[in-house]
């Protein structure tokens, strides 16, 4: 008998936000001081803010004194050093024992250094979201991990499921029907834009009932990127659970809540932050705000008061389900936004009007960013097919100002052409002219 006990662990799950918060500084205070004795990034801004680890005695202190850490940063010490970690590696490189890293589809991949191969079993993070979401030990679970390979499975034998492996290919979507009819699997992480591009090929070749193909799974856990509203479209007509995997920060991932009200920012695990981005100050809560994220337990690269560029909107109020971390949900990045013709567009905006034509209805696009502002849009535009290209263009543009009220400028690429520009799983919705 499945049990039904409504958290994995409840003394954890449900912690007072006073517990939560006095663990946070014990936590808190070990990782800074370790930061700051061996992560030479860390110890430079720190210096140059004169700040010292002592100077910090609650959350409140380290939010007014501790500077922040950004990409950049990583890079201009990366560049004047050497340093493949940026500064903020704080275990000798012999002692470690894996190294993988971020897709990079924004910029430079961040580094993720374990030096214990065992690490990625010893939180439970997942343990929790699997829960919530319905899966139980036992189970079977099919992993399509496109970038970071190896331990990714951890968190799937540390909670007890038995891992199905499939290649992050087209060409393996044959296979993962099967091993889905066989096998019943109960959670898969995670689909994409290219492989929803291939189930639905898949589905109108061969005319399998795809919402039959996945009626075991409990969740379908999707990353990388936004899912585009023809995609979800897609997902709702096969009947899927649609469920975010999302970066806390780049000092973790987390899933979305089962009940779909954002992803939980498990903060026993992470201290969060949300900020104004043009000011550094705090924002209300139920706002949209910049990330910011300080790992808890992680003393070999710790990412110290880390902007993450990610536009969230987040809440500390107690969930629905009786949890007492913070939820949130990414709605964009401070770099993606765009101005043309006054208005202010994101990617997600402009998702719609290129998904309404057949050939480009992958939604494969890439914002082109101008050194000046202008009064146009200019976008690279996957499309499938032997395309009429200058109709597809007039089409494309018709619907882009129908929309969004822009005049555009098209660059039309094939999608194979333009999936080359980032990893297997999502390509660059920003480039720079």
């Amino acid at each position: 008998m499945v049990e039904q006990r409504p958290y994995f662990d409840p003394e954890i799950e449900t912690m007072p936000r006073a517990e939560i918060e006095a663990r946070q500084l014990v936590a808190l205070k070990r990782i800074i001081e370790n930061a700051y004795a061996n992560a030479g990034l860390v110890r430079k801004k720190w210096n140059e803010a004169g700040v010292k680890p002592s100077d910090i005695n609650s959350l409140s202190d380290f939010s007014r004194l501790a500077p922040f850490i950004t990409k950049d940063d990583i890079r201009a010490f990366r560049a004047e050093t050497g340093d493949p970690f940026g500064g903020i590696l704080c275990t000798p490189m012999s002692e470690l024992r894996s190294i993988t890293g971020s897709s990079g589809t924004t910029g430079d991949p961040t580094l993720l250094a374990r030096r214990d191969l065992h690490a990625p079993l010893t939180d439970s993070r997942f343990d929790r979201a699997f829960w919530d979401l319905g899966v139980r030990p036992g189970d079977i679970a099919v992993t399509i991990i496109p970038t970071i390979r190896g331990s990714a499975i951890g968190p799937l034998l540390h909670f007890g499921l038995t891992p199905l492996c499939v290649d992050h290919s087209p060409a393996e979507i044959g296979r993962l029907v099967e091993l889905s009819r066989i096998h019943r699997p109960t959670v898969l992480i995670s689909l994409s834009t290219p492989l929803l591009m291939g189930l639905e090929q898949f589905e109108i070749d061969t005319g399998i009932d795809m919402a039959e193909v996945f009626s075991s799974y409990k969740a379908m856990v999707w990353g990388g990127e936004p899912l585009g509203p023809r995609g979800r479209g897609l997902t709702e007509r096969w009947k899927m659970n649609i469920i975010e995997i999302v970066s806390l920060g780049d000092a973790t991932i987390t899933l979305e809540a089962a009940n779909h009200t954002g992803a939980y920012a498990w903060e026993d695990e992470v201290f969060v932050e949300h900020i104004d981005p043009e000011t550094g100050e705090p924002a209300p809560d139920g706002t949209l705000g910049e990330l910011v994220a300080t790992p808890l337990h992680n003393m070999v690269d710790p990412l110290i008061r880390f902007r993450s560029e990610d536009l969230v909107w987040l809440t500390r109020e107690r969930c629905p389900s009786g949890r007492t971390h913070a939820r949130f949900r990414v709605k964009g990045r401070t770099g993606d936004q765009v101005v043309v013709a006054g208005k202010q567009l994101l990617p997600v905006n402009i998702w719609p009007t290129i998904e309404s034509q057949p050939e480009s209805k992958a939604g494969l696009f890439q914002i082109v960013r101008p050194k000046v502002a202008e009064d146009f849009l200019r976008l690279r535009v996957g499309y499938a097919g032997d395309a009429d290209l200058p109709s597809l263009e007039g089409r494309l543009k018709g619907e882009i100002q129908r929309q969004l009220g822009v005049d555009s400028r098209l660059e039309l690429v094939p999608n194979d052409e333009l999936l080359k520009q980032g990893p297997p799983h999502k390509i660059p919705r920003i480039v720079k002219l």
